[in-house]
Parts: structure tokens; C-alpha cells; sequence
């Protein structure tokens, strides 16, 4: 597959956008090379879909859609088994990416609701998020698509441009959450130009190797963020015609159709390919084709980070999260887990494979790490820096926490994960009890099998749920002297 490509700025058709270029797969470049600009801070692109689940690239076994240029980043650089969002939903992981803290802290512990349904959104006065660290470093920062951490669109008072970020192109301006892929842009609104067939993600991508372009110079860090492959699910005609046909010779003609548009069967049935989201997939990748493209051609790419990640998993039914159980809004693997690519030819050793448990919660320290830049003074962030894994070490960390508190508080859960064991508390009681490293898929409960082992993370998950949730709701077990 050689798609063409385009690295202008905005304004272009999908047409015009392929037709540019011509983009091969790039090579990798050998352990122990030396950056080309010695002494040049290096620039961040951190690129994340919105609920892309677990098992929907080929790098991570999917052999239905179509991701060339994301498989060739993990052989050039390394590939997360156990990577996972600081929450099962976008807000919370994006706050959690903004600050360096487990959700919990923000109080941003579910999906922020349009408008006045809820008065919450990251304040500027108290975190300095990590676009402001690094622009003390010396880091011209954009944010290009999505934010989703405030819902206030007339006053806007935890906007992006509030947390300090020097450009801000395409970030909602309307609650998206049901899609708004085709120009003109409903949701997208200052987005004044472009053509009939316009797709949002091709000029997120567009507009993402426009910002590289003039600030080539200097040191950056792009924040990409995408809307896809969140639903509604759409894509371009072609691209999903593509992918009918697939499905239609694998399963049986038709089948396709039947399932559209109304997916909620498809994993229940056994098919885990969807057409719909394999074309907005194929979107994706082609946009980090045309990046990596771009860095090469304004010879930036030894000199550049490329990280890719996902906000939260699949949505149950539309998507595929692989071997795990669970989707999107739950605390199993296939809600929080997520597909983690990071590359840097010369820098970070091709073909690498990373099975240390990390989260969203470490992007904040390893990115001041890479840029030289200080952590915000007074605060302990919860992550870490994510350098010694790109080197085949591991983390001086041994649990990651989640808490999840819903609009209703029906729904609240609280997970600890330390070493091989997960451990599950739920609002109504029940709790839970895994082995990952036998049972990826959380099948039996050993809460009455390992009952010493159930109590200690009980003990551990209580205890960090105290320190960390303040004022926010908590379970009763959660009252002072508590195991």
C-alpha cells in the first residue's frame, strides 16, 4: 500500500490531500545512532484517538483493517503490551495527560456532559499543565482537535487557551460526542473553509503537518488529538465501501448492511470487524503516514518523539479490544488497556516490545524528561518518566490505581492493578479478584480462591482512595480506620 500523501496546510479535499505525494514506509534506523541536530531539544508529537480499542491495529493482531504506517511505527520504535488510560472514559484520561495525576485529584473522575449539566472543568488557577512546563522550557506548544475538559462553550472557562497553549486549531466548539466528520463543521466552527467533501480527520492531519512546518526552527510539542474513531461512526464513501466488501467476502454478501446503521450486535455475533471503523481507522493511519513523512522531509525525524495512544477503549459492540473483556466505561482490560506506539529513530531502539504496566498518568513527567523542562513546583505527580522502558528497564512502581465515579454515582468502581493481580470494588458491594498473567481475559473471580491476597489490595485500594479522592464521593468502606 503507497498512498499519496499532502502536507498542506488546510483547506483541502481528501483528493487533493493523497495526491501530493508520493509516501513510501520509512526505514528504520539502528540502535546507537546519533541524533542529526546534536544539541536540539526534541520535539513532542503526541497523537491520540479517541476509543480506539485494543485489538484494532495490525500490530496488535488485527488482520481485517488496514494500518501500514502505525505497524511500521512500532518496528521502528517500541510497542506497549500493558499500557493503559488513567480512566475507562476521555475526560478523566485527558486530564490525567494534562497534569501528571490521577484523575481522582482533578475531580474529573467521568466524561464531562454539554452544557450546564455539570460545572466542572480543568481549572487553569490550580495545575499547570504540561504544554506550560514545557513552554518554560523553552517550547513553542498546539493543540490540534479535541479537549473535552470543559463543556462551557460560550464562557469557556477551562478552555485550552486558558491552560496556556499557544495554538489551538480545531478544538470543539459544540459537544461532539455523536460525530461531526464532514465540512462544514457544525461542532468544529472556526473552521470557516474547506471543501463539500472535507473529512475532520484528514484536516486534523493537514493542519498538524502545517504547524510542523513553520515551526521547524524551534523546539515544539504538538498535542494531536483526534475525534476518530469515536461514534457515530463515518468516513469517507470509498474507504468504507473498502471495507464492506471485506466483510461481505468474510462473513457472507450483505452482512455488511444488515448491521448498519445499528452495530450494537456485531462483537456479540462473533465479528469483531466493522467496516465503518476500520475506513475512519485507515484515515488515521494514513494521517501518521503523512507525518512521519513530513519530519522526514524537513529532516526532523531524529529529532522527533512520535508517541501514539488512545483516551479510554472500544465502545462495547462497535469495537475490538482483542482478547480482553469489557469495553469503554468499565474498568476490565478492554476499557482501560490501550495500544502505545512511541519512536525516535536514533534514539529509541527499533523493534522493541514493553510489557511494564504504564498509564496516561506518565506522559506529564516523561515529556519534561525529554525536554529538559522542570515539574511544577509543589506537587507530587503521580507518574513517572517513561525513559527507562524505551531502554528495556522497568519502573521503581508496583500498582496503578483507577477510580471511576459516574454522573449518578450508580456506577462507581475503584481498581488497583499490582504485578500480576487486579483487583475490582465496586459502589454496590461486589468485588473482584484477577491474574492477568494467566487470565488476560478476567474470567474467574479469585476473590474466595486467594482471599489473603483479595484483602491485601483491599487494604491498598482503600487506603490510596482515601488519600487521593478529597472531597469527592467515595465508597463507605472509605470512612476513617477502614480496611
Amino acid at each position: 500500500m503507497n498512498p499519496k500523501l499532502s502536507a498542506t496546510m488546510w483547506g483541502t479535499t481528501r483528493r487533493s490531500f493523497l495526491q501530493a505525494t508520493g509516501l513510501g514506509l520509512l526505514s528504520v534506523c539502528l540502535p546507537g545512532c546519533v541524533p542529526q541536530s546534536a544539541g536540539r531539544k526534541p520535539n513532542i508529537v503526541f497523537i491520540m484517538a479517541d476509543d480506539l480499542g485494543y485489538g484494532e491495529l495490525g500490530c496488535y493482531g488485527n488482520t481485517f483493517n488496514e494500518t501500514p504506517y502505525l505497524d511500521q511505527l512500532a518496528r521502528d520504535g517500541v510497542r506497549f503490551t500493558d499500557a493503559y488510560a488513567a480512566a475507562s472514559v476521555c475526560s478523566p484520561t485527558r486530564a490525567s495527560i494534562m497534569t501528571g495525576l490521577y484523575p481522582v485529584r482533578t475531580g474529573i473522575t467521568t466524561w464531562l456532559p454539554p452544557g450546564d449539566q455539570t460545572d466542572k472543568h480543568l481549572e487553569p488557577q490550580k495545575y499547570v499543565t504540561v504544554n506550560e512546563s514545557l513552554d518554560k522550557a523553552g517550547y513553542h506548544t498546539g493543540l490540534i482537535g479535541k479537549w473535552h475538559l470543559d463543556t462551557d462553550f460560550d464562557k469557556n472557562p477551562g478552555g485550552p487557551l486558558k491552560h496556556g497553549w499557544h495554538e489551538v486549531i480545531g478544538t470543539e466548539t459544540a459537544y461532539i460526542a455523536m460525530g461531526d466528520y464532514f465540512y462544514p463543521y457544525a461542532k468544529v466552527n472556526t473552521f470557516t473553509e474547506g471543501a463539500p467533501d472535507e473529512y475532520l480527520t484528514d484536516r486534523l492531519f493537514a493542519e498538524a503537518n502545517g504547524f510542523i512546518e513553520r515551526n521547524r526552527a524551534k523546539p515544539f510539542c504538538l498535542y494531536l488529538s483526534l475525534y476518530a474513531v469515536h461514534d457515530k461512526l463515518d468516513a469517507p464513501k470509498a474507504i468504507v465501501s473498502k471495507y464492506k466488501q471485506k466483510y461481505d467476502a468474510k462473513y457472507g454478501p450483505g452482512e455488511a448492511d444488515k448491521k448498519w446503521p445499528q452495530p450494537e450486535n456485531w462483537i456479540k455475533k462473533g465479528k469483531p470487524d466493522n467496516p465503518w471503523l476500520a475506513a475512519m481507522l485507515e484515515s488515521v493511519d494514513t494521517g501518521i503516514g503523512s507525518i512521519r513523512e513530513q519530519l522526514k522531509r524537513l529532516d526532523l525525524e531524529r529529532d522527533t518523539y512520535i508517541i501514539f495512544f488512545s483516551d479510554n477503549g472500544g465502545a462495547g459492540g462497535v469495537a475490538n479490544n482483542g482478547p480482553l473483556r469489557g469495553a469503554k466505561g468499565t474498568h476490565y482490560e478492554g476499557g482501560i488497556r490501550e495500544p502505545m506506539l512511541v519512536a525516535r529513530p536514533g534514539t529509541v531502539p527499533p523493534g522493541g516490545t514493553c510489557s511494564t504496566p504504564v498509564s496516561s498518568i506518565d506522559f506529564y513527567p516523561t515529556f519534561c524528561a525529554w525536554a529538559g523542562a522542570a515539574l511544577p513546583a509543589g506537587v507530587k505527580l503521580d507518574g513517572l518518566d517513561l525513559s527507562p522502558t524505551l531502554r528495556g528497564e522497568t519502573l521503581d512502581r508496583d500498582r496503578l490505581f483507577w477510580h471511576f465515579a459516574d454522573l449518578n454515582g450508580v456506577g462507581d468502581m475503584s481498581t488497583v492493578r499490582m504485578g500480576r493481580y487486579k483487583y475490582h470494588e465496586f459502589k454496590n458491594g461486589n468485588m473482584e479478584l484477577y491474574d492477568l498473567e494467566t487470565d488476560l481475559a478476567e474470567s474467574e473471580n479469585l476473590l474466595d480462591k486467594l482471599p489473603a491476597k483479595a484483602e491485601q489490595l483491599r487494604h491498598i485500594l482503600r487506603s490510596w482512595r482515601r488519600e487521593a479522592g478529597g472531597s469527592l464521593r467515595v465508597f463507605d468502606g472509605d470512612a476513617a480506620g477502614a480496611k
